[in-house]
């Protein structure tokens, strides 16, 4: 696995070009505990990878990094963000692609 660095990237998302985005800081042993659960064919797992997502994205909101999901409860920033499952589509497709497929390659054997 080739060194990426994922934490702190910033970006941003079609459906919110004005707010800006980043990967908090993660530890690597819940990185790799996490790319054992991405089966989106599977309702739980999907469902625990897209909270590991959401919760370890930032926004930045102000001149504060919060995050979009705060662990084990229902709070969301940006305010409203909750009910734009569009946006969060797009930040769980980000992350999926930008972080875990980069981090965990499929192998095609």
């Amino acid at each position: 696995m080739e060194e990426t660095n994922y934490t702190h990237r910033e970006f941003t998302i079609n459906s919110m070009k004005d707010t800006t985005f980043r990967v908090a800081a993660v530890s690597p042993v819940d990185m790799l505990a996490i790319s054992y659960q991405v089966n989106l064919e599977n309702y739980a797992m999907t469902k625990t990878t897209l909270l590991f997502a959401l919760e370890n994205l930032e926004v930045k909101v102000g001149d504060k990094w919060l995050p979009v999901k705060v662990k084990g409860r229902e709070v969301y920033q940006p305010l409203g963000i909750d009910k734009n499952f569009v946006a969060l589509n797009e930040l769980f497709m980000w992350f999926l692609s930008e972080v875990i497929t980069k981090l965990f390659p499929v192998s095609n054997e």
